[in-house]
C-alpha cells in the first residue's frame, strides 16, 4: 500500500518534466533539473547541480515514456499485492466475528437468549457480518490506501511551493462538516434498517415455520399484506439512508472545486511574479487535483464507516450480552459415580421480578422417578430447567449428591443430566448422528442398544437414513424415540422428560412408555405430563400449582387423599 500509493506523485512530476523540459528545448539548454526549483534553492549548487539530478532534454522523448511504463507496472503488482491482502483480511476478520458471535450465543443462558427474537439473530451473523465484510475489505482497503496517496501526494505539493499548498490547504476543513453532519444520519438510519431486517427475517421464518396453520386457515393474503407492510417500512428507513449518501458526493465535489479554483488563482499569480515555472505550476495543479479526489474519496469512506457503524452496534450489542458463568470461583467437582440425588433448598426464582417459586423445599433420592404434574402455567418445565441451569436461581440452592449445582463446571453438571422435550429437537442429518449426540465417540454395540431400548429399530432399519431438516421424514412418535435413544445412550445418571407423549397416538405413546420403562433403570427419571396414565407408575408424583407444590406422594397415596391430584385425575 506504502508503494503503490508513492507511485501517486509520479504522473504530476511526469507532467513537470514534460513542460520544463520542452521549455529547455526551446532555450536550447543542455541540462534539464528533475528536481521542483524550490528545492534547488534550499539545497546548495554543489549537490542541486549533480549529474544524478539533470536530464539532457533531447533523450527526455526516450526517458519518459520508458519511466512512466516501468513505474505504472511496478505500481500494479504492489496494488494487486495489497488490494488482495487487504480483502483477505477483511475476510479473516469477518470470520473470526462469525465465529465469536456464534459461540458467544450458545453461552448465554436460554433467559437471555429468548430476549433476542431469532431472526434477529441471524441477521446479525448473515447481513451484519457480510455488510462489515464488505466495508472491511473495500471501504477500509480504500480508506488507508487514499490516505498514504494524499500523504505523498502533500509531500510533492510542499516540495512544488510549500506557501501556495498551505494557503490551498485552508479549504480542506470544509469537507468535514458536512461529513461529519450527514455521518450521524448515516449511522442512525443504518441501524434502524438492520434491526428491521431482523423483524423481516423472523417473519418469514414464522411464516416457513407454520405453513400448515396458514393453508388450513387460508391466511396466505392476510401474512402477504403484513409482509408488504413491513417490507414499506423497511424500504422507506433504507430510502432515507439512500437520502443522506446521496449527499455526499456532491457537497465534496462542491467544495473541493472551491479548493481547486483557489489553487488556481494562486498559482497563475505565483507563476506571474516568477516564482513557479510553467512546468512546475502545471505539476502543482495536477497535483492538487489529484489531492482533492483522495480527500473527496475519503469523506466519501468517512460516511459509508458511518453506516458499517450502525451494523457494528448491532454486532457488538449481541457480543457485550453477559453469558452465562460457567466456572465458579470456589467450584467443586462430583464423585464418581454418579447417583443422581437432588435437594431443592430455599429455592426462590421468579420472571422479569415476578415470583414464581419462593422457598421451595424437596428431595429426589437417586434412581426414582419422580413426576410433576399439574395445570399448565403452573412452573412445572420452569422447576425442571432450574435442574441443568437453563436459568440461574434468584436464591437458595439445588444440591446434586449434595453438590450445590451453582458451584459445579456447568459443563460437567450439564453431563450429568440427559432431557427429552415436549417438543423432539433434532437435528438435519442421519438417525445414527442424531443418537450419537448423546454421547460422542459410542461404541456401534451401545448405538445398537439404544436404538433398541427406545423402540427404534422397531421403524428404522438403516441407521444412516436421513431424516431430514428437523426430522420432518419421521413421524412425531419416531421423532420422539429418536429423543429418548439420545437419552439413552448419554448415560446420564439424571433424565428430565417434558410431556414426551402429549401429541402422541395410543400406539406411539405405547412405545414411548415402554422406552420411558428402560429409562428408568438405575436412574433419577423426572416426568412432567399431563397424561396420568404416564405417570401412575412413577415412584412418587408432585402436584404444582402457582409455583407451589399441594400434594406429595405415590399415585395411589394421592387418589386416596383425594384433593387436586384426584380431581384432575377424574
Amino acid at each position: 500500500m506504502l508503494f503503490s500509493g508513492m507511485a501517486g506523485i509520479f504522473p504530476s512530476w511526469f507532467v513537470k518534466l514534460a513542460i520544463d523540459g520542452l521549455a529547455a528545448l526551446e532555450r536550447g539548454a543542455s541540462q534539464l533539473n528533475i528536481l521542483p526549483s524550490q528545492i534547488q534553492n534550499y539545497l546548495p549548487e554543489s549537490i542541486s547541480s549533480q549529474e544524478i539530478f539533470n536530464l539532457d532534454p533531447n533523450k527526455l522523448h526516450l526517458i519518459l515514456p520508458l519511466t512512466i511504463v516501468s513505474v505504472f507496472a511496478v505500481e500494479a503488482v504492489f496494488k494487486f499485492l495489497f488490494q488482495y491482502n487487504s480483502r483477505k483480511l477483511g475476510l479473516l476478520i469477518v470470520r473470526h466475528l462469525r465465529e465469536q458471535v456464534h459461540a458467544h450465543i450458545s453461552q448465554m443462558s436460554l433467559a437471555k437468549q429468548r430476549q433476542y427474537d431469532s431472526g434477529s439473530i441471524l441477521s446479525v451473523i448473515s447481513s451484519d457480518l457480510n455488510s462489515m465484510q464488505s466495508w472491511l475489505a473495500e471501504t477500509m482497503m480504500n480508506f488507508f490506501n487514499e490516505s498514504i496517496k494524499a500523504s505523498f501526494l502533500l509531500v510533492w505539493l510542499l516540495a512544488l511551493n510549500w506557501k501556495l499548498t498551505l494557503l490551498s490547504l485552508a479549504v480542506i476543513p470544509l469537507f468535514a462538516l458536512p461529513v461529519a453532519k450527514i455521518g450521524k444520519g448515516i449511522r442512525n438510519y443504518a441501524r434502524q434498517g438492520q434491526d428491521y431486517i431482523g423483524k423481516v427475517t423472523s417473519y418469514v421464518a414464522e411464516t416457513l415455520r407454520n405453513q400448515t396453520i396458514i393453508k388450513a386457515f387460508n391466511l396466505e393474503e392476510q401474512r402477504d399484506q403484513k409482509f408488504e407492510q413491513k417490507s414499506n417500512n423497511l424500504y422507506h428507513l433504507n430510502k432515507r439512508w439512500a437520502f443522506y449518501m446521496a449527499l455526499v458526493s456532491p457537497l465534496t465535489n462542491v467544495i473541493g472545486s472551491m479548493g481547486i479554483a483557489v489553487i488556481l488563482f494562486l498559482g497563475l499569480s505565483a507563476v506571474q511574479a516568477g516564482d513557479l515555472s510553467i512546468g512546475e505550476f502545471s505539476s502543482f495543479f495536477v497535483s492538487s487535483i489529484l489531492l482533492y479526489d483522495p480527500i473527496k474519496r475519503l469523506g466519501r469512506v468517512s460516511t459509508i464507516a458511518q453506516s458499517a457503524l450502525g451494523v457494528a452496534d448491532r454486532v457488538y450489542e449481541l457480543l457485550d450480552a453477559p453469558t452465562q458463568e460457567t466456572k465458579s470461583s470456589n467450584q467443586e467437582t462430583l464423585v464418581e459415580p454418579v447417583l443422581g440425588a437432588l435437594e431443592f433448598q430455599a429455592v426462590d426464582f421468579g420472571y422479569e421480578g415476578k415470583a414464581l417459586f419462593e422457598d421451595l423445599w424437596f428431595k429426589i433420592p437417586s434412581q426414582t422417578s419422580v413426576a410433576l404434574v399439574g395445570p399448565s402455567g403452573g412452573g412445572k418445565t420452569t422447576l425442571a430447567n432450574l435442574i441443568p441451569r437453563f436459568y440461574e436461581l434468584d436464591s437458595g440452592k439445588i444440591l446434586l449428591d449434595g453438590v450445590d449445582t451453582a458451584r459445579m463446571p456447568l459443563e460437567n453438571l450439564r453431563q450429568q443430566i440427559a432431557i427429552v422435550t415436549q417438543e423432539p429437537l433434532l437435528f438435519t442429518g442421519s438417525i445414527r448422528e442424531n443418537i450419537l449426540l448423546g454421547k460422542i465417540g459410542a461404541s456401534e454395540v451401545e448405538l445398537e442398544a439404544a436404538a433398541e431400548a427406545s423402540f427404534v429399530t422397531e421403524f428404522a432399519s438403516d441407521m444412516d437414513a436421513d431424516i431430514g431438516e428437523m426430522g420432518n421424514n419421521l413421524s412425531i412418535g419416531q421423532k420422539q424415540r429418536l429423543s429418548i435413544a439420545r437419552a439413552l445412550i448419554s448415560e446420564a445418571p439424571i433424565v428430565i422428560l417434558d410431556e414426551p407423549t402429549s401429541a402422541l397416538d395410543n400406539e406411539s405413546q405405547e412405545y414411548i412408555a415402554k422406552a420411558i420403562n428402560n429409562l428408568k433403570q438405575n436412574k433419577t427419571v423426572i416426568i412432567i405430563a399431563h397424561r396420568l396414565n404416564t405417570v401412575k407408575n412413577c415412584d412418587r408424583i408432585l402436584y404444582i400449582e402457582q409455583g407451589k407444590i399441594l400434594e406429595s406422594g405415590s399415585h395411589e397415596e394421592l387418589v386416596k387423599q383425594d384433593q387436586s391430584y384426584a380431581a384432575l385425575l377424574n
